[in-house]
């Protein structure tokens, strides 16, 4: 008997063990996982992030990006493999059709089974038009200032919601990756002008973040130290803020602006090597602020901007040629835009280009200017969201135009790559 109930009780231990390890063996469960973000989106090309948060506790044996043209795609439609396991990962999907709408959706596989992420969509470029590249790391900004060197652009300061902003940052237009440097430690919040003459970049005048008023502050930054020294102030008696400026080679030039009486033409250059402003010719078209400049060559230029308050009451689309050699300013053909403030402007090779900003409603137009023959040909009007007060920029032969405001005083930090060719 006792034989007996021992057997039974061994069966009955054995059974149970199987039945716990079979049920311990269950545990496992499909991967999770998000799409997390679309973005670098070109005519044939767009960089797609995933993230597997939780392998469900069984090895992640297969990750990637399932797409198409239609809604929900799996991994029988179109797919990358992005490596195993769990973690954030990145894939740029090529071949793809201009000004076609696709449907993403980030995927995971264990030996439970496919799992995938939400499921996003974007429209590629059309032909012609601007690149979107990552965006502006910082917090949604206007009134930034903007340079740069080699192939890395800078921007940092502008407004926010009601305060001003002191962070800077870098990107690199080899890899389209934001990283934050060293904030700017002067007094200027917004409205600043940004130049670079040769491997630094200068930061002048603006908004005064410690007073109500503005600043002539001039700040210099090292790239190589990530470090700000403190340059010879404008030395003028009235502070300014929404000048404009350039530089041509070791000098730079800031001119124009308002001091919230007054609004300036006068234009002053700054030597590099002897860290002292000189007073030059006075700006040739009426006093304003809220303009824009670039050099070409041995040239510079200025144009648009307002001149009244805040410069909403007399709006300007007239274009200026400063001679370095000469000191004399000589009026272009004026812009075939509407005249307009918080326009933004930059140089590639022999053309300059102005677009954006605002009169009685915020613009997205775009306007290539060819230095030899003094003419305006309009380009494809700019893909993001009309605005005005946003940064542009030139490295080579690419513009870059990234923040701003627009509808309902929204602003942005959003970033475009404008190609030329």
């Amino acid at each position: 008997m006792k034989s007996i109930l021992k057997i039974k009780v061994i069966v009955f231990l054995s059974v149970a063990s199987v039945m716990i390890m079979q049920f311990c063996e269950k545990q496992s469960t499909p991967p999770r996982l998000t799409t997390a973000q679309v973005s670098g989106i070109t005519e044939t090309s767009a960089v797609i992030s995933g993230n597997v948060v939780d392998d469900g506790g069984a090895e992640v044996t297969e990750r990637g990006i399932a797409w198409n043209t239609t809604q929900n795609p799996t991994t029988s439609s179109n797919k990358t493999i992005n490596g195993t396991g769990k973690g954030y990962f990145t894939t740029i999907i090529n071949g793809l059709t201009a000004n076609t709408i696709y449907f993403v959706r980030a995927y995971a596989i264990n030996i439970e089974g496919t799992s995938y992420g939400r499921e996003l969509s974007f429209k590629t470029s059309e032909q012609g038009k601007g690149i979107q590249k990552s965006d502006f790391p910082g917090l949604t900004r206007y009134g930034g200032t903007s340079f740069s060197i080699g192939t890395k652009l800078y921007l940092g300061l502008g407004y926010g919601e009601d305060f001003a902003l002191r962070d800077f940052w870098e990107w690199d237009q080899s890899t389209n990756q934001w990283i934050r440097k060293a904030d700017y430690p002067g007094n200027s919040g917004g409205g600043a002008v940004g130049f670079s003459i040769g491997t630094k970049g200068y930061i002048g005048t603006g908004y005064n973040i410690g007073t109500v008023g503005s600043t002539n502050e001039f700040w210099e930054y090292d790239p190589e130290t990530d470090a700000w020294t403190q340059k010879a102030s404008l030395p003028v008696s009235a502070a300014r803020t929404n000048a404009t400026g350039f530089s041509i080679g070791t000098k730079g030039y800031i001119g124009t602006g308002f001091d919230g009486t007054s609004y300036f033409r006068d234009f002053w250059e700054w030597d590099q090597e002897t860290n002292t402003w000189t007073k030059k010719a006075d700006f040739g078209g009426i006093e304003r602020s809220g303009a824009v400049g670039f050099s070409i060559g041995n040239k510079g230029y200025i144009g648009t901007g307002g001149d009244g308050f805040n410069g909403n009451n007399n709006l300007l689309r007239d274009f200026w040629e400063w001679d370095q050699a000469t000191n004399v300013w000589t009026k272009k053909v004026d812009l075939s835009g509407s005249g307009r403030n918080g326009a933004v402007g930059f140089s590639i090779w022999n053309k300059g280009y102005i677009g954006l900003g605002a009169n009685d409603s915020y613009l997205k137009d775009f306007w290539e200017w060819d230095q030899a023959t003094d003419t305006w040909t309009r380009k494809p009007d700019f893909e993001g969201y009309a605005r005005s007060s946003a940064v542009g920029v030139s490295i080579g032969d690419k513009g870059y135009i990234g923040i701003g405001y627009g509808w309902s005083d929204y602003a942005f930090k959003d970033f475009w790559e404008y190609d030329p060719k």
